[in-house]
């Protein structure tokens, strides 16, 4: 495999440190040698792009100069870049990025989205390549000051939304630009998981998504005390084929076991609706006594996330006296295919219709609990007859708790019976 031709969707992109630091494999691949070959092994087993990397992000990771960067990364993908392979160079320096992409390097990877080094927007804009912006909050040494968030997802994506405005702003078209929401950076587990079951709202955006799950701690704190990192490539392809409907691209070590959970998802959605189905019933998102024959296009939905609602909803007095806001998140699964070819708006939904009528919904008469609320939601987005299933998330962010937290809420999926 030389990189040519289409690949498929989402495409692995295959981890390739050169430096003595890194947390998983540092020191491995520092000679060049070593590296080509493990570059080479990478593509063999499935992937599509090789991130190569001459500086640690891990947590308290010292930084490197510049050009120390620079003399671990280029050789190496001068090399891959010379047999057709498609290279990501991941820094944050800009001087690198360029002499990267001079060489060879068809992405740049910032794991700072261009927040450490004010040159790299305009450096970039002027280069032949696409580029990643991660969501970054700084270097590890703040993360524990920095690492709140009223709601995950959202405010996420929402500070990468600035970044692409500023990418945009500097010049680099929209078709060139990847996010990737830093799973790990500055973030807690419970943030790391919420990002991954919200990806619709990254999405929303309009830049391709890459997730780069693999072999973080959040994983191997569902693995026993001291198990090696290694251990977390199975987890690391279960997210993978977990994810694969959702993203564009996925980031990992362990490019064939990863690679390999893909194929066994695209088998399984390659056979056909009714299979699509089973794996929405397993989820408990569909019901199964939907009939097979009549299963719906199952990829397909609109997004409505953040909207926002002032409603007196609780068990307290004070709540149902002085009322608070409530943020809802909707998405609507239906066939858009129709829509679509067709250009017809009857055939879809209105989306901004159906946010004036979920807010309604939500602003009507007081009720004791969220999950109430959500079910009210629920019914407003299947009164639309194209809406085959739906999914309510309601969030609570000021809700009457004593002890510090960033959001409480209550999700549920309904379909029709």
């Amino acid at each position: 495999m030389t990189g040519e031709g289409v690949a498929p969707r989402p495409e692995v992109w295959g981890v390739l440190n050169v430096t003595p630091d890194s947390f998983s494999d540092g020191g491995r691949y520092l000679d060049p040698a070593a590296a080509l070959a493990q570059g080479r092994a990478l593509v063999a087993a499935g992937a599509s792009v090789i991130d190569v990397g001459g500086e640690s992000t891990r947590p308290g990771a010292e930084p490197v100069a510049p050009e120390v960067e620079r003399a671990r990364v280029l050789p190496v993908v001068a090399a891959l870049a010379a047999e057709g392979i498609r290279v990501s160079i991941d820094t944050m320096n800009a001087e690198t990025a360029a002499a990267a992409v001079e060489a060879g390097a068809a992405i740049v990877n910032d794991v700072s989205g261009a927040l450490a080094d004010p040159a790299m927007l305009a450096t970039v804009a002027a280069l032949p390549c696409d580029y990643m912006l991660m969501h970054w909050r700084g270097p590890s040494a703040v993360w524990d000051q920095v690492s709140d968030y009223a709601w995950a997802p959202r405010d996420v994506a929402d500070e990468l939304r600035a970044r692409l405005a500023a990418a945009q702003e500097a010049g680099i078209a929209v078709d060139r630009l990847w996010v990737d929401p830093g799973l790990g950076f500055a973030k807690r587990a419970e943030h790391n998981w919420q990002l991954l079951a919200h990806l619709d709202e990254l999405r929303a955006l309009g830049a391709r998504v890459l997730v780069g799950t693999s072999r973080k701690r959040f994983l191997g704190a569902l693995l026993p005390d001291g198990a090696p990192v290694e251990e977390r490539d199975l987890l690391t392809a279960v997210l993978s084929a977990l994810v694969a409907d959702r993203v564009d691209a996925l980031r990992v070590h362990d490019v064939a076991a990863s690679a390999r959970a893909l194929a066994v998802q695209r088998s399984l959605a390659a056979a056909g609706p009714a299979a699509a189905s089973a794996i929405v019933a397993l989820e408990g998102a569909y019901s199964a006594a939907a009939p097979a024959s009549a299963a719906p296009h199952t990829g397909d939905r609109i997004t409505l996330s953040g909207l926002r609602a002032f409603a007196h909803h609780g068990v307290f007095d004070h709540e149902r006296r002085d009322g608070q806001e409530f943020v809802i998140d909707v998405v609507a699964h239906l066939d858009l295919r129709g829509a679509a070819a067709n250009d017809e708006l009857a055939a879809t939904v209105h989306y901004g219709e159906l946010a004036e009528q979920v807010v309604a919904a939500v602003e009507t008469d007081p009720v004791d609990l969220i999950e109430t609320v959500a079910e009210r939601v629920a019914a407003v987005v299947l009164a639309h007859a194209a809406v085959w299933q739906t999914t309510v998330t309601v969030h609570k962010p000021q809700a009457p708790i004593t002890v510090p937290f960033s959001d409480v809420s209550v999700t549920i999926v309904r379909g029709r019976p």
